[in-house]
């Protein structure tokens, strides 16, 4: 079984510019870019109570380099070509035979209870999938690195299975409440905002949030 510690995270967050394009009607975009900011924040900060060794952010943009410093972490600059390839890229890095964990950004949410769980599912070979409530994917776990190619994206989840199933990996799938919304929207930001980090929560005295649970049409 391979120490917590050797794994690597790798965290790939799209450039400020374009992140939460889907709350464009709702927020200016200095305010989506500082959003951003502090959901990798306070990720970052869950992830550093349960782990200590390497993090990788992947992003084309260099907003993100201070934040990941002070959590420790280095940074990859992806040139904007895509979230897949940005994440195929930030790979290159990690050591052949080595595990990987591959998280999105935009989980302010997360319990370091559930990222602990998901780096001990790693520690032996095979593949771990997180879906996410819309069948996407909030995390994935490769030992090694290569054991499948990732496509995050629409339907992942299925796509990530059935990948390690033809790859012959063995496959876990986890179902961690902290990690089945990542979020795009105000009405994610709603259902999740009285378990968000601090960095996130001090930004939603200032959002036009809906009501818990109420979803806009």
């Amino acid at each position: 079984m391979m120490p917590r510690a050797e794994t690597t995270v790798v965290i790939a967050v799209q450039d400020a510019g374009r992140a939460k394009s889907r709350l464009g009607p709702d927020l200016d975009p200095g305010m989506r870019r500082t959003l951003v900011i502090a959901m990798l924040d306070d990720l970052l900060t869950a992830l550093r109570e349960v782990h200590a060794g390497p993090v990788t952010v992947v992003s084309a943009d260099a907003v993100y380099d201070a934040i990941a410093r002070e959590h420790g972490a280095q940074t990859v600059r992806d040139a904007g070509i895509g979230y897949n390839a940005a994440v195929l890229l930030a790979l290159q890095t990690v050591t052949p035979g080595m595990a990987v964990l591959i998280l999105p950004g935009d989980l302010p949410q997360a319990t370091a209870g559930d990222l602990a769980t998901l780096l001990d599912a790693i520690a032996t070979p095979g593949v771990v999938v997180a879906p996410s409530a819309d069948g996407g994917t909030c995390a994935l776990g490769l030992h090694p690195v290569h054991a499948i190619t990732p496509a995050f994206g629409p339907d992942s989840a299925r796509l990530h299975r059935e990948a390690a199933v033809a790859a012959g990996a063995a496959l876990t799938v986890l179902a961690l409440q902290s990690l089945s919304t990542d979020v795009d929207t105000l009405d994610d930001l709603a259902d999740v905002w009285d378990r968000v980090g601090e960095a996130t929560t001090a930004l939603l005295e200032h959002l036009p949030l809906p009501a818990k649970g109420t979803h806009r049409d």
